[in-house]
């Protein structure tokens, strides 16, 4: 029990480092892993040993998939493959409905794009949306921004995914299986808030933004000429998908010592399958970008990576941390001796977590980390410890979350539109969706 008091009070401090220091997560981490191991006795050697174990391998775990990643996202993003993607949806459903083809096109772009740079990326086109059919752009805006953040939180390239899959030892392809209906049902439910709730607010309802900056995005139009084909647009997105997908039912349906199956689990490798992704993503798109910039993703995904590498790797380390000290396992007891469910511990803890310090990705290892002791005791399986903590990365969202401000900033509404629209969208919406579909999913995957 002392260890736990330790935990907690270092957990807290780690918190308001991260909130009133210019530190980052990075080093409040490692910190925060330093002192708690010191504290609970480990010593000074151990505890160092255990945080390099725990950066190491998850350093490992997830280092080429987050670069591979990044590198797609950067083609998608330069070779305007996802405003086609959208432009296509849009043809198919109408003006009409508006609403449900952004909702899909941010379904889909954000399986490898950043959702702050999707959103960036898409808003001119939900300006000119919404001026074509009379839809409130906020509305549009939300639905959008929400369908973003649902893929991004259940499907893995992304890097939050990826991270709570190593910690949870859960096989990827599975995660990919199940992460992307439950996403799928979570963009069903913001779609309809956005096109019966939002969609039927009076124009007052929303307050725009004082400066120029909205004005200016909303005369920004697509530029149809010089995109992608919407095939050679999704190749790079589902290519990774499927080989994974593949490799991992034909790991469940047939016999050891297949030619097929070893040719399968080669080309659904994590790291072969988003290999081909990049592969493909060259081939396709490389094209529509200047001849000088053609290849320069490659060097751009390196220095965006290694930052996500490197958090993701830290809470990785205070992960190995909260195992070795045996407050993961203390935790796990006294929530499942507690009259809540334990399907729904790793949902609040990454609620709560974000709540205080903002970032959904660093909530989510926190919760990783506590919830592997719960799944080694066989409380609750790791693909259900996977799907709560998804979902709980939408609970707890307000003005300390950089994307509040993404989506005021661009969408152009001020912060008292912001919290009404896009934070109810996720603290609401998405979590209670989030939460159903996990609880669903357990009952049908077992």
């Amino acid at each position: 029990m002392t260890n736990l008091i330790i935990f907690l009070v270092g957990l807290a401090i780690m918190l308001v480092m991260m909130m009133k220091t210019k530190l980052g997560p990075f080093a409040c981490m490692l910190i925060a892993s330093l002192g708690i191991g010191m504290a609970c006795g480990l010593g000074s050697a151990k505890t160092i040993d255990t945080i390099v174990t725990g950066f190491a391998g998850t350093c490992k775990s997830i280092g080429l998939l987050v670069i591979f990643g990044t590198i797609l996202g950067i083609y998608l993003e330069k070779s305007k493959a996802c405003l086609r993607i959208a432009t296509t949806l849009l043809g198919i459903v109408g003006s009409k409905n508006s609403g449900m083809a952004l909702a899909i096109t941010g379904y889909v772009v954000a399986i490898p794009v950043f959702s702050d740079v999707a959103l960036v990326l898409l808003t001119p086109l939900i300006k000119s949306v919404a001026k074509k059919s009379g839809k409130s752009p906020y509305a549009l805006g939300t639905v959008t921004a929400c369908s973003l953040l649902s893929t991004n939180a259940f499907v893995a390239p992304t890097p939050a995914p990826l991270a709570v899959i190593a910690v949870l030892g859960l096989d990827i392809g599975t995660s990919i299986m199940w992460g992307i209906p439950a996403a799928l049902f979570i963009t069903i439910c913001v779609w309809l808030f956005g096109e019966f709730y939002l969609g039927r607010k009076p124009e007052s309802w929303f307050t725009p933004l004082e400066d120029d900056h909205a004005n200016d995005i909303q005369a920004i139009t697509a530029d149809d000429g010089n995109m992608p084909a919407f095939t050679a647009s999704m190749t790079p997105i589902m290519l990774p998908i499927i080989l994974i997908l593949c490799g991992s039912v034909g790991g469940q349906i047939l016999p050891d010592g297949s030619t097929v199956l070893a040719v399968l689990n080669f080309l659904g490798d994590k790291n072969i399958a988003l290999a081909f992704g990049v592969v493909s993503a060259i081939l396709c798109l490389a094209r529509y970008l200047p001849d000088k910039d053609r290849y320069a993703p490659m060097n751009d995904a390196l220095k965006i990576s290694g930052t996500i590498v490197f958090i993701t790797a830290a809470g990785g380390a205070l992960a190995k941390i909260v195992s070795a000290t045996g407050v993961g396992e203390t935790i796990a007891n006294i929530l499942v001796a507690s009259p809540i469910p334990v399907i729904l511990i790793p949902f609040l803890i990454t609620g709560f977590s974000k709540f205080a310090q903002g970032s959904a990705s660093v909530a989510a290892l926190l919760a990783a980390g506590l919830a592997l002791p719960m799944c080694e005791a066989g409380l609750i399986t790791p693909l259900e410890a996977f799907l709560s903590i998804s979902a709980g990365s939408s609970l707890g969202s307000h003005v300390n979350n950089s994307f509040t401000w993404v989506y005021s900033e661009f969408i152009g509404c001020d912060i008292k539109t912001t919290l009404k629209t896009l934070c109810v969208g996720q603290n609401i919406v998405m979590s209670l969706a989030g939460i159903a579909a996990t609880i669903f999913i357990s009952v049908i995957a077992r």
